[in-house]
């Protein structure tokens, strides 16, 4: 077997295991954030990133969705919701729940700006199979809604609980080339 192959593979190998190996470590450490650098980018392109927030002794309380409103040059607006788990049926669950993971980890924050731009685009896209593509779209508006669940001592909220309103925040507007 060529040497190349061989590296390759070694590589491959390694970072995978580095990959298992990297949901049971803490980040805080400078030196162990430079080292799984890599192999966080390599997580997160194929989304199978993997973090503690959801088993940590202190998991993230904020519920979070992303909305999308297409505006049309004869001002007609169609607001479009993006799938989340708690909306779905049963058997769609396991769907919506990635899309909560991907809105919630990635697509809500700042720092993954670089992936608004499409996701404005796959909002666009499926209100245009709504209209049947009658419509000539003016520009997407990226929204997130997010409701901050209160400390347990605070206010017991059930599982079924449902927010009657969120706040909302507007955090990306895309132009539609013509």
């Amino acid at each position: 077997m060529p040497l190349y192959k061989k590296i390759f593979i070694s590589f491959f190998i390694l970072l995978n295991f580095m990959a298992m190996i990297r949901t049971h470590m803490p980040m805080s450490a400078p030196f162990v954030k430079a080292a799984y650098n890599p192999v966080d980018k390599y997580l997160s392109f194929f989304s199978i990133y993997q973090d503690w927030m959801m088993f940590s002794p202190n998991p993230s309380r904020v519920d979070s969705r992303l909305s999308a409103v297409v505006e049309f040059s004869n001002g007609k607006k169609i607001n479009y919701e993006f799938p989340h788990a708690s909306k779905d049926f049963i058997i769609n669950h396991i769907h919506g729940e990635k899309f909560r993971k991907i809105i919630s980890e990635s697509i809500r924050r700042d720092d993954h700006h670089y992936l608004w731009p499409d996701t404005a685009l796959f909002a666009l896209r499926n209100v245009m199979k709504q209209t049947n593509y009658e419509l000539s779209p003016l520009k997407v508006e990226l929204y997130r809604h997010w409701d901050e669940t209160p400390p347990l001592e605070q206010s017991f909220r059930p599982h079924s609980y449902t927010v009657s309103s969120m706040q909302s925040y507007k955090f990306y507007t895309h132009e539609v080339a013509r």
